[in-house]
């Protein structure tokens, strides 16, 4: 019988490597840029560094403990962050760093005030021959309390930019503009309260493009018994004589060979005109009455109640603007009779040729302490009739540093005050938003009491508010 043995062969392994153990030591993460308490506005770089044992994946930036979404895997590490976006205020920044075994460190915080430009721009302003070349002007943006936020002064055509205080809280959305400056000499000074923070305006003035070269002259034969006066017209200037057959009147002239409208009212209400065509200066004509033509004649029928006060009419070719320069005087007065009917209806007459008109119509009680008067001023075709405005202002308080107006109305859209100081003379005109119902006038920077010295706040009194839509 045989017989085996069965050796069984044990064998061990043993591994040449230890156990790994695992990686729990943090990254280290400290903001280089900016500092702490900085004011940065638009977009800026945050940096950093960070190290770690077994190396940085990235790092992220946090801001108010809200992830930005903005993170940076190579160094130097350096995280764009937006503002132009965000509210003005203080926020918290910290940049988290991830090691590549996710561990994560947070930076220590650092506190950034957002105070981007837009937040404080505050006003442009183009102005283009509207006040005296050699005038200091002066333009101030003050806020509801009356305080200064910003001001400038130039001579002459220019643009201003007027920007707040960035070390100080963002200026209120309603801001106040003033200008102080000359104009023919004469010192002129106006706000606009409450309007857009940021807006941009241009003041151009018309007026200003165009010089008399000289005049040319006339004579009368043939005058009406009921004649009442003469309008001798071009375009922007006019003089209104009362005339006889013996005396030689003038007028003034922009440019030479400009036709001539001569317009004779007639104490009935109605009118004659002759046009004499290509008039130059120097020259002299003789105007027979026997040679005008019946001007046509429209009755504005009065609707408000009131009685008529006051008519400005002009008229213009259907090619020209509405500029002072173009316009042709038609009528200007306040007698009744000639201005307007026994019934109060207004009165206008002008040359057929005429196809589009500016009027302008007073009714109630002019400048009169206490009372009310109402103003229609119209551009373009004649018009019909003539109504008061849906809307009315009551004055509750006229103190300069306490004002409060009653409006009421669906039509307006602003109203305004004059001031004026009674020993100078000084006028103060403010346009006012029409939420703005109360409140004070700007107090004046030093600035323009140094050009100035003669305009004092303290002087001025409320004479008159309007209301406009």
């Amino acid at each position: 019988m045989k017989k085996y043995i069965f050796i069984v062969l044990l064998f061990a392994f043993w591994s040449c490597e230890e156990t790994k153990e695992e990686d729990t030591e943090k990254p280290t993460v400290t903001i280089t840029s900016p500092q702490d308490g900085s004011i940065v506005s638009d977009s800026i770089e945050i940096t950093c560094m960070s190290t770690d044992n077994e190396g940085i994946a990235n790092v992220e930036l946090w801001v108010n403990g809200v992830s930005t979404g903005v993170s940076d895997s190579t160094e130097p590490y350096s995280l764009h962050w937006v503002t132009s976006n965000l509210d003005h205020g203080v926020y918290t920044i910290v940049i988290r760093a991830h090691d590549i075994n996710d561990n994560v460190m947070d930076s220590n915080p650092i506190l950034l005030t957002v105070s981007n430009l837009s937040d404080y721009h505050l006003f442009n302003g183009t102005f283009i021959d509207e006040f005296d070349d050699d005038a200091t002007s002066i333009v101030f943006i003050s806020d509801s309390d009356g305080s200064i936020l910003a001001d400038t002064s130039f001579t002459g055509n220019t643009s201003v930019s007027l920007n707040a205080d960035k070390t100080l809280d963002p200026p209120p959305d309603k801001i106040n503009v003033t200008i102080v400056s000359r104009i023919s000499g004469e010192i002129q000074i106006a706000t606009n309260i409450g309007i857009n923070r940021g807006s941009d305006w241009t003041w151009y003035n018309p007026f200003n493009e165009v010089e008399v070269i000289g005049e040319s002259y006339y004579t009368f034969t043939n005058i009406p018994d009921d004649i009442y006066r003469v309008i001798l017209t071009t375009k922007g200037n006019n003089n209104r004589p009362y005339i006889n057959d013996t005396d030689t009147y003038s007028l003034s002239h922009y440019e030479n060979n400009e036709d001539v409208l001569v317009m004779g009212l007639m104490n009935d209400g109605t009118a004659l005109y002759k046009v004499i065509e290509n008039v130059s200066v120097s020259e002299t004509h003789e105007l027979d009455f026997s040679n005008f033509l019946q001007a046509e004649q429209r009755i504005i029928n009065n609707l408000t109640g009131k009685e008529c006060v006051w008519v400005s009419h002009a008229g213009l070719q259907s090619e020209d603007s509405f500029v002072h320069y173009n316009r042709y005087r038609l009528s200007d007065g306040d007698d009744e009779g000639i201005a307007w009917t026994s019934d109060q209806n207004f009165i206008t007459n002008y040359p057929p040729s005429f196809s589009k008109f500016l009027l302008g119509l007073t009714v109630g009680q002019w400048n009169a302490p206490g009372e009310k008067s109402w103003y229609q001023k119209t551009h373009g075709e004649m018009q019909e009739s003539v109504r008061l405005i849906d809307g009315d202002i009551n004055v509750i308080s006229s103190d300069i540093d306490n004002f409060v107006m009653e409006i009421s109305g669906s039509e307006p859209d602003q109203w305004s005050m004059k001031l004026k100081d009674l020993s100078l003379g000084l006028e103060w005109n403010l346009y006012v938003n029409l939420n703005t119902t109360s409140g004070l006038i700007p107090y004046f920077p030093v600035s323009v009491t140094e050009a100035y010295p003669e305009i004092n706040r303290a002087s001025f009194v409320m004479t008159r508010v309007d209301l406009t839509d």
